[in-house]
């Protein structure tokens, strides 16, 4: 069975589990188009592989090889593929434009749901058959010069658009909610509109009182009921906004972008705009004793380095 037809009946088989009345089938249904996505992805790989190649851009492991002539060709070799994030890298040196954004987004969604999640009802499926229906219909029609409609059949297509559109308008709903709030910084209301709800992954993430002060919001799943305070949603979503960010800058050697603010405690001090995202102090980033910047892990509400801290406290 090739890639590509491997790619289109997962798909196809995601939408019949989560038609069905069988609420068994619904983690199917999430492991089924997470599946056909990526399978998607990969044959795209695979297609632009140079022939002999066996497949190399599809490929985890790849060697040199000699053409007999004094060049080098690379071959992939074995049989696995590569990850997510290789498949990144690759489709991004190559040109493929994917929202990959949203590919995480529904990764993490089924990793979620098959490791925490004993049952599952359907409208926490929503996010991710609304991010599902935006990769699958772009990337058949920009990627690979395919029709949505004739390639997975009537009745799949027009499920997941139907499903797309009621999540969108729920979604818009909750926007306009988040968005009539003075959240003070422009990286909380985009942190909170791209959020999803941590116990059901879903993004229709509510506030049950508009228009209020950002310190008496409330904040609701639409999906699950999970209701939070204003310091545990901006935390949670904060951190779930950079965490992609966060991960490169770690691999780099760099700071992450928020860290325990000395103040509230709260793990959303903004390194870059030197500010609390949630209760808006500040400290002094650079030691009163040495005149050194203080690092990142050693930000606290004395003014001074680890290092001079530590002298201080040991003259006393």
């Amino acid at each position: 069975m090739s890639i590509y037809k491997n790619a289109i009946d997962s798909i196809i088989l995601g939408i019949e589990d989560y038609k069905s009345k069988d609420p068994r089938r619904l983690i199917s249904a999430t492991r089924n188009l997470v599946a056909g996505i990526l399978l998607l992805i990969k044959h795209k790989l695979a297609k632009l592989s140079p022939p002999g190649s066996d497949e190399v851009l599809l490929k985890e492991n790849v060697l040199p090889k000699s053409d007999g002539k004094g060049g080098i060709t690379w071959t992939g070799t074995g049989h696995k593929t590569v990850d997510v994030r290789s498949m990144q890298d690759r489709c991004k040196n190559l040109g493929i434009t994917i929202d990959w954004h949203r590919v995480k987004k529904i990764v993490d969604h089924r990793n979620d749901i098959e490791h925490y999640f004993t049952s599952l009802p359907q409208a926490t499926l929503r996010t991710l058959m609304a991010d599902s229906f935006l990769i699958i219909r772009d990337f058949l029609r920009t990627q690979l010069d395919e029709d949505p409609l004739a390639v997975l059949g009537t009745p799949t297509w027009s499920t997941l658009t139907s499903v797309a559109e009621v999540y969108e308008k729920e979604k818009e709903e909750c926007l306009q909610n988040i968005q009539s709030i003075d959240w003070e910084y422009p990286k909380v209301q985009e942190a909170l509109e791209d959020w999803n709800c941590p116990k059901c992954s879903s993004g229709l993430i509510d506030i049950l009182n508009p228009k209020c002060d950002k310190w008496d919001a409330q904040f609701q799943c639409r999906s699950c009921g999970t209701e939070f305070d204003f310091e545990t949603a901006v935390e949670k979503a904060v951190q779930d906004f950079f965490a992609g960010q966060d991960y490169q800058s770690a691999k780099d050697g760099g700071d992450p972008t928020t860290v325990p603010c000395p103040r509230c405690f709260n793990d959303t001090y903004d390194l870059e705009d030197d500010c609390c995202l949630i209760c808006g102090e500040s400290v002094e980033r650079e030691c009163q004793m040495c005149g050194n910047t203080i690092p990142a892990s050693e930000l606290d509400d004395s003014g001074y380095c680890g290092y001079c801290n530590h002298m201080t406290n040991k003259d006393d």
